[in-house]
């Protein structure tokens, strides 16, 4: 049975308290029937609330947090996301946001509430021990509970989005490098030139293209005689396991032009992938993936990082993850390239402003020789 609202909410005197009473209809018999808020011993109180309701700062929905989420949010979401997407929300849901906040109504989540529970989350506690989760699991169960409260909010269950008024745990810095320098970027390749997966790493720093990206290339996404290359499909894990599927938007499918020493490259990892085809006895015409394990199955997106590490060391050049190559080849594309849009286009990126502030790790050496041309203006 709905209801809808046919005015503002006003105060009343009712056997010696004061009521708060909205105006409206029950939509299923058409009749009249207000709704009352509350009762108050004064008539203060009366109005504070009154003054509330009519501003939509209050939620007379009796739903648990719990319910909200199970029969109403997941739901919405399991044909509208990615299983894997949907699989973090369960995470954040099943193991940390319904355990300690799924029994309060939906009406009476606070942020001072929301504040206690990220506290909760992110804190050891006083008699000693490690805290429930990490700060970057803590922001993400925080993202995700303001995903579903919006969504409550859009559907009229609560006005505002009480998740809106707090703030995440302040991020861990562990002091790790981001990005290569040219230089060390330069290092690496060298030094790594003679491993099998060599061309994972140099694409990456030449085109910035993700991880899942990379591994999920195919032949057929390369056009060797004009040198591009289009991004169609990532390589992802889903329940542990390496599975291909498409990409999340649409601005990461792109089109992406390499210069002849990667084409050259190219050629040389096709015919690599040929001697191991048939080493392992299969026909070379059946390869679709670029990269692929040594008897032409998925690789594990998860071990790139491993290797990758291995590898760096090896170099004695800095740790970085595979991400790291990114915000590399971002950093690199800027300065050479100078031009934002064009590498926000190559990174696959919606919208600029992520180029600009997320993966830009201007270097020293970069500062310098930006200082070294200003200098040269007034020789």
């Amino acid at each position: 049975m709905a209801w809808i609202s046919e005015g503002k909410p006003a105060v009343h005197k009712h056997r010696g308290r004061w009521v708060v009473r909205e105006p409206g209809y029950d939509t299923v018999t058409g009749k009249v029937r207000p709704k009352q808020h509350g009762t108050f011993s004064t008539k203060r109180d009366a109005l504070a609330l009154a003054r509330k309701a009519g501003e939509g700062r209050i939620s007379t929905s009796d739903q648990t947090l719990e319910d909200f989420l199970y029969k109403v949010w997941i739901p919405s979401k399991e044909s509208r996301v990615e299983q894997s997407t949907l699989n973090q929300y369960l995470w954040a849901v099943d193991g940390h946001i319904v355990p300690l906040l799924g029994a309060v109504k939906l009406k009476d989540i606070s942020p001072e509430l929301i504040d206690g529970w990220i506290h909760d989350l992110s804190r050891a506690p006083a008699s000693g021990g490690k805290p429930r989760i990490g700060v970057t699991s803590t922001r993400l169960a925080r993202k995700i509970l303001s995903m579903a409260l919006q969504e409550a909010v859009q559907r009229d269950l609560i006005a505002k989005n009480p998740v809106a008024a707090t703030q995440p745990p302040r991020p861990v810095r562990d002091g790790g490098r981001q990005s290569w320098t040219v230089v060390e970027a330069q290092t690496f390749l060298r030094a790594s030139r003679d491993h099998r997966l060599y061309g994972v790493f140099h694409l990456a720093l030449v085109t910035g293209m993700r991880r899942g990206e990379l591994l999920g290339l195919r032949w057929r996404d390369i056009d060797m005689a004009n040198g591009l290359i289009s991004v169609e499909q990532q390589l992802a894990v889903v329940g542990g396991r390496p599975v291909l599927k498409s990409l999340k938007t649409l601005a990461s499918e792109r089109l992406l032009t390499i210069g002849p020493r990667t084409v050259e490259l190219l050629r040389e990892r096709r015919d690599q992938q040929t001697e191991e085809y048939l080493f392992a006895g299969l026909d070379p015409r059946d390869a679709d993936l670029v990269f692929t394990n040594e008897v032409g199955g998925l690789l594990d997106p998860n071990n790139l990082g491993r290797i990758l590490t291995r590898l760096a060391a090896d170099a004695g050049v800095p740790r970085i993850t595979p991400k790291g190559l990114r915000h590399t080849a971002q950093s690199i594309g800027r300065v050479v390239v100078g031009d934002d849009k064009v590498m926000q286009e190559r990174l696959g990126h919606a919208d600029i402003g992520v180029t600009l502030n997320t993966y830009t790790h201007t270097e020293t050496e970069q500062h310098r020789r930006a200082g070294d041309l200003i200098d040269g203006v007034f020789d």
